[in-house]
């Protein structure tokens, strides 16, 4: 289970590296299949899920990382799909939500206890 401190940052940062990875890799599944339809978000959210339940299992920092993140790719996919392709939009703005959720969960991981 995760650190009574809260998650470190180098951690966030090689996941949030990670969950970039996976965007790139979605963008250029979707890209080659032609497919705009299909979510870009759902490999990051299953990946991020997966990891706040192996490793940090902190609930208020957790709801408080979904709330940013979503409300960071609400936000940001109308407007860089104005500027782009629907499929490389939801990949950028996705990497964006997950990159904001991963900095708000690690920092309220460190005021918050891990519900155990």
């Amino acid at each position: 289970m995760g650190d009574v401190r809260g998650v470190p940052w180098r951690e966030a940062a090689r996941v949030t590296a990670l969950c970039w990875v996976v965007c790139a890799v979605a963008y250029a599944i979707l890209n080659l299949l032609d497919q705009p339809t299909l979510p870009v978000a759902a490999p990051v959210v299953m990946l991020l899920a997966r990891w706040f339940w192996d490793r940090h299992r902190h609930w208020a920092a957790g709801a408080a990382a979904a709330f940013a993140g979503s409300a960071v790719v609400f936000v940001l996919t109308d407007l860089a799909r104005l500027h782009g392709d629907r499929i490389a939009a939801d990949a950028l703005t996705t990497a964006a939500g997950a990159t904001v959720a991963l900095a708000v969960f690690t920092g309220a991981s460190r005021l918050t206890p891990p519900a155990t």
